[in-house]
């Protein structure tokens, strides 16, 4: 008798835990629904970088990169609140940065980016700017079409939005050489084949097994990933610069080095058909955009030293070694002034903000570690310079 009490117990314990898991899994799966996500970075993902200053002139000390539960780097961009007497009360003005490693800025601190010294500068008592980046090394422009179309909605609460964009596009135009596509054609297709690319594409279908498919399942590994940043699995370049220094060594010992820039009038269609389709996903979503051009340390002429900080310009998939071919820095600073000049041209067409940084960078070691990437002294003076605008 006792026996069959004891498994009546038991019975019923069960039951009841699968009646709570069952209830419990519906009422989540109403509040939230399993809508697709997509993120350009992890979520939640945090590491800790320690750039040898050595390689990285004007970076010191240890750097925290980290990303909220939004997918940005930098702050959550909430929605207004309405205060006691029923009126919205603005919580701050919500800008988000895309761009590639030099709004990514992975050796900087999260507190050193130029783009939250700017917010920081510009905040004021009665007017809060927050900011938040998905800025990410070697993408260009056709991903920032991506990003403004299946990215950006999801956020919701967005005033503006700021691209620097140009210098990854030149890139990708050199590096391909004879393979670049003068005729490339922009299909469905190809679209759906870029977003699979471009994304962490999240969602409970999307998971294989049963468990991970479970809104329970989801609750308890965002609850994980928030307690275990460190957890979050993702590729990292890394942590001392040590990458950087063989890429410089590559350069250094090109065997080829060209002066003269290839055909480049179907890439700057190409630049201007996604700044096109950028523009015009701005105005459906009736978002206010600004473009900020790109700098770079490139001259026609420049001293050794400098010439050693660079690594950028190659021709092929990827430096390899050393005996590679190269573009020299005259003719990347004329790419450079054409990819700058047709944001220029582009935003003058359809009365957008364009800023140009590149005029008043200065093209050297205290504003670039690189060929383009902000140090420490330079993220601050490029926030300083943006804070003055007074249409920003």
């Amino acid at each position: 008798m006792k026996h069959n009490s004891t498994i009546q117990k038991a019975a019923l314990i069960i039951i009841s835990v699968l009646l709570s898991l069952f209830i419990a899994e519906w009422g989540l799966r109403l509040l939230h629904p399993n809508d697709s996500h997509y993120y350009v970075w992890q979520p939640d993902l945090r590491h800790v970088f320690s750039p040898d200053s050595t390689i990285f002139y004007g970076i010191h000390g240890n750097k925290t990169f980290s990303i909220n539960h939004q997918g940005l780097r930098g702050d959550l961009l909430l929605k207004n609140v309405e205060d006691k007497t029923g009126k919205r009360k603005r919580l701050s003005y919500n800008r988000l940065f895309l761009g590639g490693s030099t709004t990514e800025c992975l050796y900087l601190d999260n507190s050193e980016t130029w783009w939250h010294l700017w917010d920081s500068i510009s905040s004021s008592k009665n007017h809060k700017i927050a900011g938040g980046s998905i800025g990410k090394s070697g993408i260009s422009s056709m991903d920032h079409y991506l990003q403004m179309k299946y990215f950006v909605p999801q956020l919701k609460y967005v005033d503006e939005v700021i691209l620097m964009v140009g210098l990854n596009d030149l890139m990708k135009r050199l590096s391909s050489d004879t393979a670049f596509e003068n005729d490339f054609r922009w299909t469905p297709a190809i679209e759906d084949s870029l977003v699979r690319i471009a994304f962490l594409r999240k969602g409970r279908n999307y998971e294989k097994s049963i468990l991970k498919r479970t809104a329970l399942f989801e609750l308890v590994q965002r609850f994980y990933h928030r307690l275990q940043p460190g957890g979050v699995k993702w590729m990292i370049q890394d942590d001392h610069g040590e990458s950087l220094k063989r890429w410089r060594q590559y350069r250094a010992a090109a065997k080829v080095l060209r002066d003269t820039l290839p055909d480049m009038t179907g890439a700057l269609k190409e630049y201007l058909r996604n700044l096109e389709l950028i523009y015009d996903e701005a105005q459906k979503q009736q978002l206010r955009l600004v473009f900020i051009n790109q700098a770079a340390m490139y001259k026609d002429t420049m001293s050794r030293e400098d010439q050693h900080l660079l690594w950028m310009g190659w021709v092929g998939e990827s430096p390899k070694g050393a005996g590679g071919t190269y573009y020299t820095t005259r003719a990347l600073r004329e790419g450079l002034n054409r990819y700058n000049n047709t944001l220029k041209f582009f935003c003058e067409e359809h009365h957008l903000i364009y800023v140009d940084i590149d005029a008043v960078l200065p093209r050297d070691t205290s504003v670039f570690y690189d060929d383009c990437h902000f140090n420490e002294h330079g993220a601050q003076k490029l926030a300083e310079y943006l804070s003055t605008l007074p249409h920003l």
